[in-house]
């Protein structure tokens, strides 16, 4: 089924390759999708394909906003965030938000602390527009031609009064209980740990030994990095076995390789 003329509009702001993932039956056709990923085929061209796409929530729609969505599955829920365009799914309904403090993925709970839906941010995905449910269902856009695209907000805070409002509150991903409202989180890259070179883990480990000798006055072997009191017995063993002639042996050429390169 094509897109609406309506639909089309909607969608343009997103119609964008960092944006559109290939999915089937709301798994991603594409491996490292999460990562850095381009699409090149339109989305008439992946509902030709698959009858289904999807709109890859928490990234940048523009220079100062993010894409987010709310999924509802609660009928209660659902009645209470109808107040623009939302998008009917096969048993509740997505709403689209740009905001500029782009938040942490969480479940949404009702205020008996039971579970009504999610908040899809970086990460996460949500079935786009137009796509066909394995069940039948067609994902349309529903509301009153002259509401408003999407709500936009500049805090976090302003998106949990909208919710609160509406008695909508947020927990973390998995947690459920009146106990486990919280404050919706700011999103946080996780940082990535730094592959260090052989040279640095040489160096690296050469400090911890020279710290730990110094305390107790024992001499190294800076080949293979140990540490033994002045007894020269230990010291002709060690040079004589076969970890010593093996370091040794990888020194010397990566020394000749070294020497050929510059």
């Amino acid at each position: 089924m094509n897109l609406t003329k309506t639909e089309n509009k909607y969608l343009k702001i997103l119609n964008k390759k960092h944006i559109l993932l290939p999915t089937k039956h709301k798994k991603p056709l594409v491996k490292g999708w999460n990562n850095y990923y381009q699409e090149k085929r339109t989305i008439e061209q992946l509902l030709t394909l698959n009858s289904e796409y999807s709109l890859r929530t928490g990234i940048k729609v523009t220079n100062d906003y993010y894409f987010v969505a709310l999924d509802l599955d609660d009928e209660w829920a659902q009645e209470r965030i109808k107040d623009t365009r939302y998008i009917l799914t096969n048993k509740g309904i997505h709403r689209y938000f740009l905001i500029k403090e782009l938040p942490k993925s969480c479940f949404l709970l009702n205020k008996y602390g039971r579970i009504i839906g999610e908040l899809h941010s970086k990460g996460r995905f949500v079935v786009g527009i137009g796509s066909i449910h394995q069940l039948g269902t067609r994902y349309s856009l529903k509301g009153r031609v002259n509401l408003p695209w999407s709500l936009k907000f500049e805090k976090l805070t302003e998106l949990q009064e909208y919710l609160a409002e509406r008695n909508i509150f947020s927990a973390g991903w998995g947690k459920t209980g009146t106990e486990n409202f919280r404050s919706l989180e700011a999103y946080k890259p996780k940082k990535l740990k730094q592959k260090l070179t052989k040279q640095q883990v040489y160096y690296q480990k050469k400090a911890q030994l020279e710290k730990s000798v110094n305390q107790q006055k024992s001499n190294i072997c800076y080949l293979c990095l140990v540490s033994f009191k002045k007894k020269s017995t230990i010291i002709k063993s060690h040079l004589s076995g076969k970890q010593h002639r093996e370091n040794w042996k990888t020194y010397q050429n990566e020394k000749v390789l070294s020497k050929n390169l510059y």
